[in-house]
């Protein structure tokens, strides 16, 4: 099955330039299971979490970006 860009893709596509289809197709589904629990994520979420896919960056800083978004700062 040939990969279709999400929402995130058409509105975001240089978050997605250099994953290859699966790595897009992980993206997507995280993006979209996460929207049926009525996340709606920024930018800066899927930058993060193509970051992550990429290898760019490890759990252990995904964890932590998306911690300090929550909490409003950085996690002690």
């Amino acid at each position: 099955m040939a990969y279709e860009p999400c929402r995130y893709a058409q509105r975001w596509p240089e978050l997605f330039e250099s994953l290859d289809d699966d790595q897009k197709q992980r993206v997507s589904d995280a993006l979209a299971n996460n929207r049926l629990e009525g996340w709606e994520p920024q930018r800066d979420d899927v930058a993060d979490l193509a970051d992550r896919e990429a290898g760019r960056i490890d759990t252990a800083e995904y964890i932590r970006r998306t911690m300090s978004k929550v909490t409003g700062g950085d996690p002690v």
